[in-house]
């Protein structure tokens, strides 16, 4: 009888235990609140608006599906960018990313008057950054937008793009070094037609 009488509460405490803490609405809501602008954030840096609204709404679809994978705080940003990063994949997947990518930063045929923000991001060194990025290959891309432009910590990128972190630290230094590579040999392919002439001038 003993035995049967402790197995019980044991039993009972374990179940507790597993429960999530407050209720699967209440939890979801919480991280809504708290976490809807910088998961916007991240898909409006990175397309363009109508599609940063589907991609937004489709994560926090999924974060709902599974609000009983859903981590404790600090953990849940990283965790909603992880599902955010695999919705951002499925958007650019039927598309021609770099193509679109740039039509869309440089307002080709969005405006008849280009707006300050798009003058300014039509700016040479602006324009031979972002096609030295797409160059990147896309794990490379991505550590370098989560870390100098999300500024998220090497540990947050880890669980974003689902490695160690000890393994991000490697890769931000490499895609550093290659995006420095990869900007200037379009410098140098940028200047190289005012040498020729330059050269050519009597």
């Amino acid at each position: 009888m003993m035995p049967g009488r402790t197995q019980g509460p044991v039993m009972a405490m374990t179940r507790t235990e597993r429960t999530p803490r407050g209720k699967p609405e209440d939890r979801f809501r919480s991280a809504y609140r708290t976490y809807y602008r910088q998961v916007y954030v991240y898909f409006r840096r990175r397309t363009d608006f109508e599609s940063a609204q589907d991609g937004c709404a489709d994560t926090f679809l999924v974060a709902w599906r599974r609000i009983d994978d859903l981590p404790d705080d600090p953990e849940v940003l990283p965790w909603l960018y992880g599902i955010a990063r695999r919705v951002l994949a499925n958007q650019w997947r039927s598309r021609k990313r770099s193509d679109r990518l740039r039509d869309r930063l440089l307002g080709f045929g969005t405006k008849p008057e280009p707006s300050p923000e798009t003058i300014v991001i039509r700016a040479p060194h602006i324009q031979n950054v972002l096609d030295a990025l797409e160059r990147l290959k896309p794990i490379d891309r991505e550590v370098l937008l989560l870390s100098e432009w999300e500024g998220q910590s090497h540990k947050e990128i880890a669980a974003t793009v689902g490695c160690k972190p000890h393994a991000v630290d490697q890769r931000v230094h490499r895609a550093k070094n290659r995006l420095e590579d990869e900007l200037r040999r379009i410098d140098s392919a940028s200047t190289e037609p005012f040498n020729q002439v330059e050269g050519g001038a009597p």
